[in-house]
C-alpha cells in the first residue's frame, strides 16, 4: 500500500464517511478474521459485521451494520463495490510489455500491429493477423493467420489464438488458454475413429475475460460465440458451435457441450455441465455439480443431477438422507408381512 493512507484516504476513494479517528495510518488489508492493530477489514454483510466486536483491526468497511465497533468505521452503501475500487487503487500495477515488438518476437510482415500495441518476449504472430491499439501480447503468446484482435486487449503468456479467430475490445485472456483449437468431432467407420475436420472459427465479444488455461473450441462451420461482457473461470471448456449469450459466468471447471445455448446473464456455478445441443434461457441459475440434460426455461435455479429446479432438489437431497430408515423400516413390515402370512397358513 502506499505510504501513509490514512482511514480518510481511503473514506475519499471509496466514496464513504468515516465514524471515529480519520487520521489512523493503515498498514495494509486484511481478512476480518486475521485482521491485527494497523489494518483495514471490512464486513460485507450483517453476519460479518456482528464478527467486528473481537476484530484486532484498526478500522473496517462497512454497510448500515453494525451500529458501532471498537474500531474506526467507514461506512458505505455497497461494500462490495467500495472493496472493488479500493483494491483497484491498491494493487501494483500489471507488469504489460513496452510499447512496440520486442527483439525474439516473430512477426509475419503481413501482420498489422498498431503503434500503440505492445508485443512481448518470443510472442509469435502469423501472417494477415491485425492487432490493434493499447493491446498487449505477454511472453510467449501466438496468433495464428488471419487472426483479429481488438482495441486495449490483453493476452496472457502462453496464450494461443487459431486462425481466423476474432478477439472484440478490452478483451483480458489468462495464461495458457487457447481459443480455435479444434472441437471433439469424430465419425466411426470400420471400427476406426475419423476426425471431423472443423472450418469455423471462435468470436470473442467485447468486455469479455477468460481466466487461465481454459478453452473456447472453433466451430464444424459458423462460429463458436462467447457474447459480450461474459467472464469465464479458469479451467472452463467451451466445445464447438456453443452459442453464449451477454453478460454470461462459467464458474472453474464448467463444461459447456458442442452446439449448446446459453441466453443472457446465465450463470453455471463449479463443475457443472451442459449437454450438447441444449438451450438454456435467459437468466438461469446452474448450481455447483448439477447436470443439464434437457432445455431449461427462462429465470430458473436450477441443481441436481439431472438439474431440476433448485427446490425440488433440495427435497429430493433431504428425502435421500431419509431412506436407509425407510429401507429397515421396509425390510421391518415385510418381516411382520411374512410372520403374519406363515400363521395364517398354520391355521
Amino acid at each position: 500500500m502506499i505510504e501513509q493512507l490514512t482511514v480518510q484516504t481511503v473514506a475519499d476513494w471509496i466514496g464513504g464517511s468515516v465514524e471515529g479517528d480519520s487520521g489512523i495510518v493503515l498498514e495494509g488489508l486484511a481478512p476480518l478474521e486475521s485482521a491485527h492493530h494497523g489494518q483495514l477489514t471490512f464486513a460485507a454483510d450483517e453476519k460479518w459485521a456482528a464478527k467486528l466486536q473481537a476484530s484486532r483491526a484498526s478500522a473496517a468497511i462497512v454497510g448500515e451494520h453494525p451500529a458501532s465497533a471498537p474500531m474506526a468505521l467507514i461506512r458505505v452503501a455497497d461494500v462490495p463495490s467500495a472493496m472493488a475500487i479500493l483494491l483497484g487503487k491498491i494493487t501494483p500495477q500489471e507488469d504489460l510489455p513496452a510499447v512496440g515488438i520486442h527483439p525474439t518476437a516473430v512477426v509475419d510482415p503481413t501482420a498489422r500491429i498498431d503503434a500503440t500495441a505492445g508485443v512481448g518476449a518470443r510472442v509469435v504472430i502469423g501472417r494477415d493477423v491485425q492487432v490493434g491499439p493499447r493491446t498487449f501480447l505477454l511472453p510467449g503468446a501466438h496468433l495464428e493467420c488471419s487472426v483479429r484482435v481488438g482495441a486495449d486487449v490483453v493476452l496472457g503468456s502462453h496464450v494461443v489464438v487459431r486462425r481466423d479467430c476474432i478477439i472484440g475490445d478490452r478483451v483480458r485472456i489468462g495464461a495458457n488458454s487457447v481459443i480455435g483449437y479444434d472441437g471433439f468431432g469424430y465419425f466411426t467407420s470400420g471400427g476406426v475413429h475419423h476426425k471431423i475436420p472443423h472450418a469455423g472459427n471462435v468470436v470473442i465479444g467485447d468486455d469479455v475475460e477468460i481466466g487461465a488455461c481454459s478453452c473456447v473450441d472453433r466451430a464444424k462451420f459458423g462460429s463458436t460465440t462467447v457474447g459480450e461482457g461474459s467472464k469465464i473461470d479458469n479451467l472452463v471448456q467451451v466445445a464447438h458451435n456453443v452459442q453464449l449469450g451477454r453478460g454470461c459466468i462459467l464458474a472453474s471447471m464448467v463444461g459447456i457441450a458442442g452446439s449448446a445455448k446459453l441466453g443472457d446473464y446465465v450463470m453455471v456455478m463449479g463443475n457443472a455441465g451442459v449437454r450438447d445441443n441444449v438451450k438454456v434461457g435467459n437468466g438461469v441459475q446452474v448450481a455447483a455439480f448439477a447436470a443439464i440434460a434437457n432445455d431449461i426455461e427462462d429465470g430458473q435455479i436450477v441443481a441436481g443431477v439431472p438439474a431440476v429446479p433448485a427446490r425440488d432438489a433440495m427435497r429430493m437431497v433431504k428425502a435421500s438422507a431419509k431412506l436407509p430408515d425407510l429401507l429397515k423400516q421396509v425390510r421391518d413390515l415385510e418381516a411382520r408381512l411374512a410372520t403374519l402370512e406363515s400363521s395364517k397358513n398354520n391355521s
